[in-house]
């Protein structure tokens, strides 16, 4: 799926501005660093982007009735964040997720124990069945904050919407801030890192294959970090 595109007061409001408010706009807060929470202070107010060699993304869910929780790994996905470590609620973030790259470890011989499905793995199958992703007719996936609402010193809630299988329903995120980190590798640059989860009912998005053998719920979890673009 080109899936899915923190608060104020503390860490947690870096956090949730990491899945943003609604202004796309760079922020332009004059606010001082001496406003700004120790963990913040040297964070620049800049745009970031996805460090992609450290994010990682799967949806997860009910599978055999219950009886285990099966996952699937996108390993392209993308995202920029917008944001002023002096005006969190001011963030914004934009995520695109493409539907053509899973990885499920799938071990066996997919093609011999299904020799009706039109695909030669089941990667694929996931990929591209109208049944699943229909990666084929619905090339991306979405997801654009609206909203955030602050829970804790580290943690937060983001809402927005996400856009799956052509249908755009709003989701809730919980969020949580990693930290801040300077590494020689990126120079001055900055690096964010972030927790997300959410859960949704696939069958809002018209995702209904295989019930009730395929739970209802499918659960979002994020892990990544987010390296300030170079100017």
């Amino acid at each position: 799926m080109n899936i899915f595109r923190i608060l104020i007061g503390g860490v947690a409001a870096s956090a949730l501005a990491a899945c943003g408010g609604a202004n796309t706009e760079t922020p332009t807060s004059d606010n001082s660093a001496s406003e700004l929470h120790e963990k913040l202070v040297d964070v620049a107010k800049a745009t970031y982007t996805l460090e992609k060699s450290h994010a990682f993304l799967s949806f997860k869910f009910g599978h055999g009735h219950g009886i285990s929780n099966y996952r699937i790994s996108f390993t392209d996905f993308d995202a920029t964040l917008v944001f002023d470590p002096a005006d969190p609620e001011a963030a914004n973030l934009s995520v695109t997720v493409n539907p053509m790259a899973v990885e499920t470890n799938y071990p066996g011989d997919y093609t011999g124990s299904h020799p009706d499905s039109l695909y030669a793995t089941w990667n694929e199958d996931i990929s591209r069945s109208p049944k699943l992703l229909d990666g084929d007719t619905h090339p991306e996936i979405t997801f654009t904050s609206t909203s955030i609402q602050r829970t804790g010193d580290d943690a937060g809630t983001v809402t927005g919407n996400l856009t799956l299988l052509g249908v755009t329903k709003p989701v809730t995120l919980d969020v949580s801030f990693g930290g801040v980190a300077n590494v020689p590798w990126f120079g001055e640059r900055d690096v964010l890192g972030f927790d997300a989860t959410s859960v949704f009912k696939r069958a809002d998005w018209g995702l209904n294959a295989y019930a009730p053998m395929i739970g209802e719920d499918i659960t979002v979890s994020f892990s990544g970090e987010f390296l300030q673009n170079e100017e």
